[in-house]
């Protein structure tokens, strides 16, 4: 009897068909088997244990430079994993979790990763070779915050909502500071003064804390900050603001130069600015002055007017004319102007 041709067209085609398959597993199990060597880029970050209860620097990402051997398969997955960004949590194998700085071998730490164990592959060379880092225990304190308006001066009182917050810090760092707050610093600059100011701030850390900025929390992060604005500037009326002479080196060895008697100062000068500049004049910690810039030398020889060329004050601070004068109009000074001994000159 003949044999069915759609029945033997059919077996064929089956028979091809699981020759295929097996040939394909046969080449996925040979390329699976065969080992070859491939260097990978990548990143890896340190994290604590319990990020409540720890903290550990640097926490940013460190990048690295892996050597790895395996199959192509391997070499892929742990690729994909330095790519993606390895997390290494300090207390596992070779990341000591103590108080302390640390020096740890990339190599001894990516090969024992469970990550990377993972993926077969075998890790044979971490450039750069070590990774250290300083790890420490974190303490949680409440505080309270401290309103600052620099540049304004208030109606009543300062109510900063909420007035006490958590701030998370180094254990380390507690020990060496004395008491704590956090900083509620307001901008005035464009506030309108005459009503009252609902203001949302980032709550700052105090400078004593500088150096452990990275490692602090604080929670929450903002509060809001109520006042009466009444004004965002300040005036302070200045009995007498001293004359100094500025000249040329070269002009000075020929010229004399020297106020007249009572025209060592500029008198009854009204400076206006930013509330803590005016209040570093007030209390003497800035001293002003009024500047007669000469250049290469006076315009006339004897006793003269000069006009005040520039005033010497805090920044944003400036002159208020003088009753009757015109705005940006300079004061001036009686100045002698002699020529000196030229057989006296240095």
């Amino acid at each position: 009897m003949n044999p069915n041709p759609r029945r033997t067209l059919r077996s064929d085609l089956l028979n091809a068909v699981a020759a295929a398959i097996i040939a394909l597993l046969i080449w996925a199990y040979a390329n699976d088997r065969t080992r070859e060597s491939a260097t990978v880029a990548g990143t890896v970050r340190l994290t604590p244990s319990d990020p409540r209860e720890q903290w550990v620097d640097p926490s940013s990402a460190v990048q690295v430079s892996v050597e790895l051997r395996g199959s192509r398969r391997s070499i892929e997955a742990a690729e994909d994993a330095f790519r993606t960004g390895l997390q290494l949590a300090i207390g596992g194998s070779g990341l000591p979790s103590g108080d302390g700085q640390v020096v740890a071998s990339l190599r001894d730490v990516l090969s024992s990763n469970s990550t990377i164990a993972a993926t077969g592959a075998e890790v044979l060379r971490v450039r750069p070779e070590s990774l250290r880092y300083e790890a420490g225990a974190l303490v949680t304190e409440q505080v309270p915050v401290v309103t600052s308006l620099p540049n304004a001066a208030v109606s009543g009182g300062i109510v900063a909502e909420p007035a006490v917050v958590a701030l998370t810090l180094p254990a380390a760092a507690r020990q060496t500071t004395g008491a704590l707050h956090v900083d509620a610093a307001v901008d005035t600059r464009n506030l309108v003064p005459g009503k009252p100011q609902r203001i949302d701030v980032e709550l700052r850390l105090p400078e004593a804390l500088a150096r452990w900025r990275e490692q602090c929390r604080v929670v929450p992060p903002r509060a809001v900050v109520a006042f009466e604005l009444v004004a965002t500037t300040a005036e302070l009326r200045v009995a007498r603001v001293p004359v100094r002479i500025a000249i040329d080196p070269v002009a000075a060895d020929r010229w004399e130069v020297t106020p007249e008697a009572g025209s060592d100062a500029v008198t009854d000068v009204t400076l206006a600015g930013p509330r803590t500049a005016i209040e570093s004049i007030a209390a003497g910690r800035f001293e002003p002055s009024a500047v007669i810039d000469l250049g290469a030398g006076p315009a006339r020889v004897g006793t003269a007017d000069y006009p005040v060329t520039f005033w010497r004050l805090p920044e944003g601070v400036s002159v208020l004319p003088a009753d009757g004068a015109e705005a940006g109009s300079m004061p001036t000074v009686r100045l002698r102007v002699l020529p000196r001994n030229p057989t006296s000159a240095p």
